[in-house]
């Protein structure tokens, strides 16, 4: 299937390995002209080596989306090399994990910095490109926690949990425009850290998980790279407004 997604200027913010990674991939193959970024300049570059030779036209910057300054400068200098956004995908890292009752207001406030503010300060610095795109996009990444939060997840859920009304509320705004804004919840895939647990001392924890998802298994990164691509593509120009789950039914079964 064609997502008429050939020459669109994509920006994948933590690209450099994870889901983040597996999009900007995927946006590849589609013929997007992409722009990445992520903390570490090794891995960073170590993304970049592996998109250009799988034929992408790529640009990176090392870039911490946590910190405000520092992204909107990604976001310019996306614009002024790449001649505008089409679409954005936000992305951050983790918190921690623990009990509710373990954490403090700082440790949420914390979170809410590290994982909600981060993707709201990118997209108001997008957003005049976005407009001015014949079909802007977008996908902010969230954590299947917003909707199951398991209990040593609180901080997760929590801070991320916001992105859901600043998506709806943005759609308000938006109307009558060419933006879509969808929120996209992963749950547990194969990505290197879920890797490594397996061989480690988690291994226990990831294979009964596994056994209570509807799947079976964890989700392959392609997957969910594939889900995102299509929201980004033209053909999904009336879905905005949503959260959309990807986890295997494993929300399905709470």
């Amino acid at each position: 299937m064609d997502l008429n997604l050939k020459g669109k200027v994509a920006m994948v913010a933590a690209a450099s390995s994870g889901l983040g990674l597996a999009t900007a991939e995927e946006l590849a193959k589609e013929g997007c002209r992409l722009s990445i970024c992520g903390r570490d300049p090794g891995r960073l570059h170590g993304a970049v080596d592996r998109l250009r030779k799988k034929g992408a036209e790529v640009v990176a910057r090392a870039t911490d989306v946590t910190d405000c300054a520092d992204a909107e400068a990604w976001v310019a200098e996306t614009a002024e090399r790449l001649r505008g956004i089409d679409i954005l995908v936000t992305n951050c890292g983790g918190v921690s994990a623990g009990p509710p009752s373990a954490m403090t207001p700082k440790d949420f406030e914390d979170a809410v910095q590290r994982v909600l503010l981060p993707s709201i300060n990118l997209v108001t610095a997008a957003l005049p490109h976005l407009r001015r795109s014949s079909a802007g996009r977008i996908l902010m990444l969230a954590s299947e926690a917003i909707v199951r939060t398991p209990v040593h997840f609180a901080l997760s859920g929590v801070a991320r949990a916001g992105l859901v009304p600043y998506c709806h509320t943005l759609v308000q705004e938006l109307a009558g425009e060419s933006v879509t804004i969808n929120v996209l919840a992963p749950g547990a895939h194969s990505t290197a850290i879920h890797e490594t647990n397996r061989r480690g001392s988690h291994a226990a924890a990831i294979h009964a998980l596994e056994d209570r998802t509807p799947a079976g298994r964890l989700g392959d990164p392609s997957e969910f790279a594939a889900v995102a691509a299509f929201l980004a593509s033209p053909r999904a120009s009336y879905v905005s407004g949503q959260l959309i789950v990807i986890d295997g039914g494993l929300s399905a079964t709470v």
